[in-house]
C-alpha cells in the first residue's frame, strides 16, 4: 500500500519542484524603470487603517479516538490550534496602512504604464521586475537578478 501511495505522490511532487517561481517566470515577469513613486503621508495611512478589516483570530480544539483490530493501533489522539496571531499577509496586496507605497513602472520598450504597491523602496530611474497580468497573483515588484540591467 505504502509503493502505491509513494508511486501516486511522486509525479505531483515532480510538477511542483518544476514550476518556476513567481520572479522567474517570464510569460509574467517584465524588466521595467520606475518613473514615480507615491509615498503616503501618516493622515493617508491613518485613512485607510480605518477601513481593514478586523484581524482574525480563533481557537480550535479537537479529540478523537481510535481503535484497530487484529493486532492493530489503538488509541487517542488530542489536539488544539490558536489563529492569535492574526492572518496570514503574505497572500494579500500591500496595504498602505502597514507602510506600502505606490510606484509606477513602465516596462522596457514599451509605453505601458504599470502601478504596483509594494513595501520596498525604490526611487525613480531604478530598474526593477514586475510581475503583472498573472491570473492568481496580485502586481508586485522584484529586484533584478545580477547581469539583468535596463539599459
Amino acid at each position: 500500500m505504502k509503493k502505491i501511495l509513494v508511486l501516486g505522490l511522486l509525479p505531483l511532487l515532480a510538477a511542483c519542484q518544476s514550476t518556476p517561481k513567481l520572479e522567474d517566470d517570464t510569460r509574467y515577469v517584465k524588466l521595467a524603470k520606475v518613473v514615480d513613486v507615491h509615498v503616503f503621508t501618516d493622515a493617508e495611512r491613518k485613512e485607510a487603517a480605518k477601513t481593514l478589516p478586523p484581524g482574525d483570530s480563533g481557537v480550535g480544539f479537537g479529540i478523537g479516538i481510535g481503535v484497530g483490530t487484529g493486532g492493530g493501533f489503538g488509541g487517542m489522539m488530542i489536539g488544539a490550534g490558536t489563529g492569535l496571531g492574526g492572518r496570514d499577509r503574505r497572500k494579500e496586496p500591500p496595504q498602505v496602512a502597514y507602510g506600502a507605497n505606490r510606484f509606477t513602472v513602465q516596462p522596457l520598450n514599451t509605453s505601458e504604464r504599470i502601478e504596483v504597491m509594494s513595501y520596498k523602496h525604490y526611487k525613480a530611474g531604478d530598474c526593477v521586475k514586475v510581475l503583472t497580468g498573472h491570473p492568481t497573483e496580485f502586481a508586485r515588484l522584484f529586484d533584478p537578478k545580477e547581469g539583468e540591467l535596463c539599459n
